[in-house]
C-alpha cells in the first residue's frame, strides 16, 4: 500500500503542518484509507511526517498538541536559528542536522509498503523555508531519484506586504529550488490569502492562523483523493504541466461561511464553479488577467457526483491558451474545519490553474532583487556563511530562464491580451 510523506521546513512551514495535521485527526475516522498518511500500529495511527527548524519554538508548539500521536522521530531542530539568512540554513547551521533529518525520513519511510510522494510546506522568504529546503531537496533527490515526486506548497513573496528585508534575496535563492527539485509548486503569498478572507468573511481580525486554514484545505483536498476515494493522486498535477518546468499552480479555495452566520445558503453549481473561478479568488495574485496553461477543478462533497462541472458554461468558456477543457475531480468527504469560527459546509473546493500571468510576479521579484543588489545591499549577511558572490548572479539567471520559458509558451497570445514579456 502506497503512502505520502509530509516534510515541514521553517516556521511558516511548521505553522502550516499543525494546520494540516489537526485537519487530518478530525478526518480520520471518515478516511477509508488510513495508512496513506499514517502509519498504523496496536490501533495508534502515528503521522508520516518530519517538522524541521533550525531552533525549536516553533516545534514545541506543535508538540504541546498531545491528541496527535506524533513519533520521536518526527522532529528535527538545531540550537540556533537561520537568521532569515538563505545560507546559515543552506551552507552552515543547516548542515549541522541535514544527516539527522535524512535518518529520520528514512526510518519512517522503512515502514510503508511503498513511498507515494513527498508533500512539503514552507515559505520561502526565511532562511530556514529557502536555505535548509534547498539542501535537504537536494538531498533527497539523491536518496530518493528524481522520479519520485515532490509536491510543494509554498508561500511566496507578496506585492506589498513583506517583515522581512532579506525575503527577496532568499525567494530569488529558492528558484532553482523549486524549478529543479520540485514535481509541483502549489503557490500562495500572504497578502493575496488575507484579500480572499476579507472577501469571503466579515471577521475583525486576520491572523496566521486563518491563511495556514486555507492551505491546510488546499492539501486536504489533494490527498484526500487518496484517502477517500483511493485515486492515484500521484499524477494529479502532472497534467497541469505543459513542459515540465512549468509547474507553478495558482489555486483558488472557497466557499469559506462563519458558523454563526445563519443566513448562509449553499450555493448552486453554477455559482459555484463560478465563485471559484473569479480572479479575485486567487491565493496568489497576478495584477494582469489569467493566462491559463492548464486548469483542474477538485471540488469536495461527501455524496458523489459523477458529472459535476461537466457541462459548465463557466468552466467550457475558459479559455486556455492550449484550447484544452478543465479536468475535474471529486474528493467525497465532508468538509471538516479546524477553526470553531468556520462552518462545515456542505460543498467546498480548489481551482488549479497553471496561470502564466505569475510571469509578472516573477519579474517583479527580479526588479525588487536588482534594486537591493546593484547597491550590494546585506550582500556581506550571506557571503559571511559561506555562500560565494557569483550564486547571486546564478540565482537571478535561474529566474531569468523560468521566465523566458513561461514567455515562450504564452508569446503569440500576449500581445493581445495586454502582457510584458520579461525576457532578459
Amino acid at each position: 500500500m502506497s503512502s505520502a510523506f509530509h516534510i515541514h521546513i521553517g516556521g511558516a512551514g511548521i505553522m502550516m503542518g499543525d494546520m494540516l495535521w489537526r485537519l487530518y485527526e478530525k478526518e480520520h475516522n471518515e478516511t477509508t484509507l488510513k495508512s496513506y498518511v499514517y502509519q498504523q500500529v496496536d490501533g495508534h495511527s502515528h503521522p508520516l511526517t518530519l517538522f524541521a527548524d533550525l531552533d525549536d519554538r516553533m516545534i514545541q508548539e506543535v508538540q504541546r498538541n498531545k491528541q496527535i500521536q506524533f513519533k520521536k522521530n518526527s522532529f528535527l531542530y538545531g540550537k540556533e536559528d537561520a537568521s532569515n539568512v538563505f545560507s546559515r540554513g543552506c551552507y552552515t547551521t543547516g548542515k549541522d542536522i541535514i544527516y539527522e533529518g535524512l535518518d529520520q525520513i528514512r526510518k519512517q519511510v522503512e515502514t510503508m509498503d511503498r513511498l507515494d510522494q513527498f508533500v512539503i510546506t514552507t515559505s520561502i522568504m526565511g532562511g530556514t523555508g529557502s536555505g535548509f529546503s534547498s539542501l535537504l531537496l537536494d538531498r533527497l533527490g539523491m536518496d530518493y531519484g528524481n522520479k519520485l515526486k515532490k509536491n510543494g506548497f509554498i508561500i511566496f513573496p507578496s506585492l506589498g506586504m513583506s517583515n522581512n528585508i532579506l525575503g527577496i534575496y532568499n525567494a530569488m535563492f529558492s528558484i532553482y529550488m523549486t524549478r529543479n527539485y520540485f514535481h509541483s509548486i502549489t503557490m500562495f503569498d500572504n497578502q493575496s490569502m488575507y484579500n480572499v478572507i476579507d472577501q469571503q468573511l466579515d471577521l475583525d481580525y486576520v491572523d496566521y492562523s486563518h491563511l495556514n486554514n486555507l492551505v491546510a484545505q488546499t492539501i486536504s483536498s489533494y490527498t484526500g483523493l487518496k484517502r477517500f476515494n483511493n485515486i492515484d493522486n500521484s499524477k494529479f498535477f502532472s497534467s497541469l504541466c505543459p513542459y515540465p518546468n512549468l509547474h507553478y499552480f495558482v489555486p483558488s479555495y472557497g466557499k469559506m461561511t462563519l458558523i454563526n452566520d445563519y443566513t448562509r445558503q449553499e450555493q448552486s453549481q453554477n455559482e459555484f464553479i463560478k465563485y471559484l473561478t473569479k480572479k479575485e479568488n486567487k491565493l496568489y495574485q497576478s495584477p494582469n488577467n489569467p493566462q491559463h496553461l492548464s486548469t483542474t477543478l477538485l471540488f469536495r462533497q461527501k455524496e458523489p457526483n459523477h458529472f459535476y462541472g461537466k457541462f459548465n458554461q463557466t468552466l467550457q468558456n475558459l479559455t486556455h491558451v492550449y484550447h484544452q477543457s478543465p479536468r475535474i475531480f471529486q474528493c467525497n468527504s465532508s468538509n471538516y474545519q479546524v477553526l470553531s469560527e468556520f462552518a462545515q459546509m456542505k460543498q467546498t473546493g480548489v481551482f488549479f490553474s497553471n496561470d502564466a500571468s505569475i510571469i509578472n510576479r516573477f519579474k517583479t521579484l527580479g526588479q525588487d532583487f536588482d534594486k537591493m543588489y546593484v547597491k550590494r545591499a546585506f550582500v556581506w549577511c550571506y557571503v559571511r556563511e559561506g555562500l560565494e558572490e557569483c550564486e547571486f548572479s546564478e540565482g537571478r539567471e535561474a529566474l531569468a530562464e523560468l521566465t523566458s520559458e513561461y514567455s515562450e509558451v504564452i508569446k503569440e497570445d500576449a500581445p493581445q491580451n495586454d502582457f510584458e514579456i520579461d525576457n532578459e
